[in-house]
């Protein structure tokens, strides 16, 4: 199964989160495809470098939640252009805009790693399942949450940065992989294989959340 949870950026107002987890989707399962040799070291660190610039150079785009409140959603539809439109749906209807994103990247990402990661032909109905997650599941959920951390914690300063990522990475991360793995073996069919499951997968997907995640959510955060 493919993890739709990982990497999340607290710009609240551009969905990074769905980003960052569709990006992962393919780094979790390339992970265990590596060997613990020099070069698989070498190469993790890479990616997560190149993950660390992309969405670096969003959060440069989106800003500061509180900050983006002042500009006003006609300035962006009058400028015209995909993201200014994208921006625009944000403000009028957040929640059916990041479900969509989520759906879309969820999709995406699963293509991916069945095509280049797992390295067989597309599965069109396990597809459709992750693209369902992403859209009734995922972006709801994630709106919510990133929604009651910036109310938790607000500013920007280290306190509310360390608030917001120890409560993601701890309460909410460990739970959510935990719904996350049981939905996919439910949509499959097989609810009697989740305990199996979360013996198997949901270690090792907490491992890759606090050791590679984790330092990324926290440049994000600064």
């Amino acid at each position: 199964t493919v993890l739709m949870r990982s990497v999340q950026s607290h710009c609240y107002r551009l969905p990074l989160p769905f980003v960052g987890r569709g990006l992962v989707n393919a780094g979790l399962l390339g992970r265990r495809a590596l060997h613990s040799s020099r070069s698989a070291q070498i190469a993790s660190r890479l990616r997560l470098r190149m993950m660390v610039q992309r969405l670096r150079s969003i959060r440069r785009l989106c800003g500061n939640p509180e900050t983006n409140k002042a500009s006003s959603s006609a300035k962006r539809t009058s400028k015209g252009g995909f993201i200014n439109w994208y921006l625009h749906q944000l403000d009028v209807r957040p929640m059916l805009t990041k479900s969509i994103t989520s759906a879309l990247i969820g999709g995406s990402g699963d293509i991916m790693c069945q095509l280049f990661v797992e390295g067989h032909s597309v599965d069109w109905v396990r597809n459709g399942k992750f693209t369902f997650l992403g859209l009734v599941l995922v972006g709801p959920t994630l709106h919510n949450w990133f929604g009651f951390l910036f109310r938790l914690a607000p500013k920007t300063d280290t306190r509310s940065i360390m608030i917001r990522l120890t409560l993601d990475q701890t309460i909410f991360a460990s739970v959510f992989n935990v719904v996350m793995f049981s939905a996919v073996q439910a949509l499959d069919g097989t609810p009697e294989k989740i305990p199996a499951t979360l013996d198997r997968e949901w270690w090792p997907a907490m491992k890759v959340q606090i050791h590679d995640c984790t330092p990324v959510e926290g440049l994000l955060k600064r």
